[in-house]
């Protein structure tokens, strides 16, 4: 076979959608969302429906330059679809596994409005995203087959390439299709935007500061003085949960922005330029009614956490870092925080210090911290604070029980490590929440 034809072109039709019925049923995620053809493993891997329209909805199409909207790593076609449903443009998809191009080619009918020309033009090629001539030469082709005779640029590049499950770092030398050889090979392709090309590449949460700036590396060779925005996505289950690099017209003139994700869309954004921050080590016991938030990780694992402090503190303020890393980064401070929808949309819990406590909860001491939390005039409490996983959940649901009966305010507990003398030792600090 040779190089010109060795791709192979999918058109979104009934009849492919009828074959993808065969292979796999289409089901929908959420109430209310469109029907997917979805292996088990593209569940896995796929951005949820949710997601894929609000990163869609980021996008601002004058940004955008004419053409089509590419995924280089297309999969199950769930963000391209997105972007192509949004942004009004048609869409190309990439795969190198034919089973999955099959079905990524039935999503794209399955949400294609009948009547709607643009989506004339999708297509799914099998191959080689690397061979950008190869796809290109063959969606052209296949474009003229059914009539068309335009041969349309590429508007915005999307690449999410696989990497490795379950490791717990990334390497960007792990990533299939390859960063730098698929930015190269499409180079020539891509139209450019005011603020030159439109790309968004879809990384690893996972990868670590020296990845991040290898990929800054390869961006700027290939596109030099090009603008760039690392963007940092959490869903609020104290995890960074996506990462992303916007690239040329689609940057924001910030260098990172980190963003809280509800089900359906953003719930709350910050950018700016980043920077480093260090955890104190308390000396005493946090004063009572000072008042302790846990912050999304996702403000410190993107660098803003100076950029959140200064739109949550009041001027005049004090506070401290306490903890930094981790699922729960620990903030104290003097006066509560702002009532600011960018602002609380990162806080998980905020409340003001009325209990300290020497030792954990333990299944034996479940009534008595039920009692002393009832004289405060506290009827529940969510433990947020690091014990044994499998004790955790059980412990949750003894305290539950114990104090259903008990009318009054909700609180938390954090666990706070203390520095004496005579060495370290943890205490337990329960919070009234605001």
């Amino acid at each position: 076979m040779s190089e010109e034809n060795s791709h192979v072109s999918v058109k979104p039709s009934e009849s492919v959608s009828k074959e993808a019925e065969k292979r796999v049923e289409s089901k929908s995620g959420r109430k209310g969302e469109p029907e997917f053809h979805l292996t088990e493993q593209m569940r896995r891997l796929s951005t949820p429906w949710g997601i894929a329209l609000a990163r869609a909805r980021q996008i601002d199409p004058g940004s955008l330059g004419p053409g089509i909207i590419l995924d280089a790593a297309v999969g199950s076609g769930l963000q391209l679809i997105a972007y192509s449903s949004v942004l009004k443009r048609p869409s190309l998809g990439v795969e190198i596994d034919g089973n999955v191009a099959v079905l990524c080619a039935a999503n794209m009918f399955s949400v294609a409005g009948k009547d709607d020309i643009q989506r004339s033009m999708d297509r799914v090629v099998i191959g080689d995203s690397t061979d950008s001539v190869g796809v290109m030469n063959e969606f052209w082709s296949s474009l003229r087959e059914s009539g068309t005779r335009a041969h349309p640029p590429v508007a915005m590049l999307h690449l999410d390439p696989a990497r490795p499950r379950d490791a717990q770092k990334h390497h960007i030398d792990e990533m299939e299709p390859p960063i730098e050889s698929v930015l190269s090979s499409w180079k020539q392709y891509l139209e450019l935007g005011p603020r030159g090309p439109c790309i968004i590449l879809d990384l690893s949460p996972r990868l670590d500061i020296e990845q991040r700036s290898m990929i800054d590396e390869i961006v700027e060779k290939l596109f030099p003085g090009c603008g760039r925005t690392w963007e940092w996505m959490s869903r609020g289950g104290g995890r960074v949960d996506r990462l992303s690099l916007w690239i040329g017209s689609l940057s924001s003139g910030e260098a990172r922005r980190c963003i809280r994700m509800g089900t359906k869309k953003i719930m709350s954004q910050i950018e700016g330029g980043g920077d480093e921050v260090k955890a104190i080590r308390l000396l005493d016991p946090p004063p009572f009614e000072s008042w302790i938030t846990i912050v999304d990780p996702v403000v410190l694992e993107s660098g803003l956490q100076h950029e959140w402090i200064s739109r949550a503190i009041p001027d005049g303020s004090g506070y401290s870092w306490i903890r930094t890393d981790g699922r729960r980064p620990l903030l104290i401070h003097t006066e509560p925080i702002n009532e600011d929808d960018d602002v609380r949309g990162f806080v998980v819990s905020t409340g003001q210090v009325v209990q300290h406590r020497l030792s954990p909860p333990e299944d034996h001491t479940i009534s008595q911290i039920a009692s002393s939390l009832a004289r405060l005039e506290i009827g529940s409490l969510t433990l947020r604070c690091s014990l044994d996983p499998d004790m955790h959940p059980k412990l949750q649901r003894r305290l539950h029980k114990a104090m259903r009966e008990i009318e009054g305010s909700r609180s938390f507990m954090v666990d706070i490590e203390l520095s004496r003398d005579t060495g370290n030792y943890t205490m337990f600090v329960v919070c009234r929440e605001d």
